[in-house]
C-alpha cells in the first residue's frame, strides 16, 4: 500500500519525505525521489526528524490483521505520530482505517452503520479512529480526515493477490462459493488520501471509500482471464483447502454498498480502477515479475 502511495503522491508534486521502519525496503522511495527517515512510531524521539518541514501527513503504518500480532502501532503509535505532527505545526493529518471496523457480524452493512469490531485488529483500529476524531473536535490544527477503505488489491499485494496467483499457476481455484465483497485498488485508495489532505471547506472528518464490488470467485476468473491461463473452479467446502486468507471469508458477511455514501461528493473521489482494469494492472506486474509467486 504505501510504495502505491509514495507513486501516486510523487506524480502529484505532493511527497518529499516518507518514514520508514528498521528493515524496510525502500527501491520505490529512491526511484521517486524521496528522502527516507528511518523510525519508529513507538519511539516518540525518533518521529522528530521525519517532522520536519512536513505539511501534510499521510498516516498508513499499520500490522496486518493476522495472529499474535502486536497492534501497538495503531493506537501509541498512531497517537506518537500525530502528537509530533501538532508540534511541527503540520497542517494536515490524514489516516488510512478500513472498513473491517464493522467487524461483518451482520448480514449486511451499510455506510451509515456503527462499528462492531469482532477482533484485536478491529477494536485497535476502531480505537484509533475514535482517538483521531476526539482531537479534531478538540483542535483544528493539524486537520484530520480518516479514510476508511475497503480491501485492497492490485499488484505487490502478498496477502490476497498472490495467493491468487499461486491458485491460478496450479490450475484450481478454491474460494467460497458465494457472497459479494468491495474492494479498492491502492491507487484509488491514494488518490481518496490526497483529495482528503488537500482539499479545503471540508465538513466531514470520515470517508468511506471503495473501487469495485465483487465476488471473489469472479475476481479469481478474472484475474486467470487476464494472465491468460485456464482454471478450474471449486467451491470451497468443509474439507477443501483455501489460501483465502480467513479475514478476508469474513468480509464475506457483508454487502457493502458504498456508492451512496455522501462523502463522496464532497471529497471529489471518483474511482478509476474497475474489476478489469484491476486485474489487466495485476497482469502486467505479474508478467514483469513471475518470480513473487515462488515465495511463501
Amino acid at each position: 500500500m504505501g510504495g502505491h502511495v509514495v507513486e501516486y503522491l510523487f506524480q502529484q508534486n505532493e511527497i518529499s519525505k516518507g518514514i520508514f521502519r528498521k528493515g524496510a525496503h525502500l527501491k520505490i522511495m529512491d526511484l521517486n525521489g524521496v528522502q527516507g527517515v528511518e523510525a519508529d512510531l513507538l519511539d516518540h524521539h525518533s518521529l522528530h526528524e521525519a517532522m520536519e518541514g512536513v505539511d501534510t501527513v499521510y498516516s498508513m503504518a499499520s500490522p496486518m490483521p493476522d495472529g499474535g500480532t502486536d497492534f501497538r502501532i495503531n493506537i501509541q503509535g498512531l497517537s506518537n505520530l500525530l502528537e509530533v505532527a501538532q508540534e511541527a505545526k503540520a497542517k494536515s493529518f490524514v489516516h488510512l482505517s478500513t472498513l473491517d471496523v464493522y467487524g461483518f457480524r451482520s448480514s449486511e452493512v451499510r455506510g451509515d452503520s456503527e462499528p462492531r469490531p469482532g477482533d484485536e485488529y478491529q477494536r485497535s483500529k476502531v480505537q484509533a479512529e475514535r482517538m483521531l476524531l476526539e482531537f479534531a473536535k478538540r483542535s483544528s490544527s493539524p486537520r484530520v480526515a480518516i479514510i476508511r477503505a475497503a480491501r485492497a488489491v492490485g499488484s505487490r499485494d502478498t496477502s490476497l493477490v498472490v495467493p491468487l496467483l499461486k491458485m491460478i499457476e496450479a490450475g484450481t481455484t478454491t474460494l467460497p462459493a458465494s457472497g459479494r465483497m468491495s474492494f479498492s485498488h491502492p491507487k484509488d485508495i491514494a488518490q481518496a488520501l490526497y483529495l482528503a489532505a488537500t482539499r479545503a471547506g471540508q465538513r466531514t472528518n470520515l470517508y468511506l471509500t471503495k473501487s469495485f464490488d465483487a465476488e471473489p470467485a469472479l475476481l479469481a476468473s478474472s484475474l486467470a482471464q487476464a494472465t491468460g491461463k485456464s482454471v478450474i473452479a471449486k467451491k470451497e467446502g468443509l474439507l477443501s483447502k483455501s489460501l483465502f486468507k480467513q479475514y478476508t471469508r469474513e468480509q464475506l458477511k457483508a454487502h457493502l454498498w458504498l456508492g451512496s455514501q455522501e462523502g463522496w461528493g464532497e471529497l471529489g473521489y471518483v474511482p478509476k480502477y474497475d474489476l478489469q482494469s484491476t486485474c489487466n494492472e495485476i497482469a502486467d506486474w505479474y508478467r514483469r515479475e513471475p518470480w513473487v509467486t515462488e515465495t511463501d
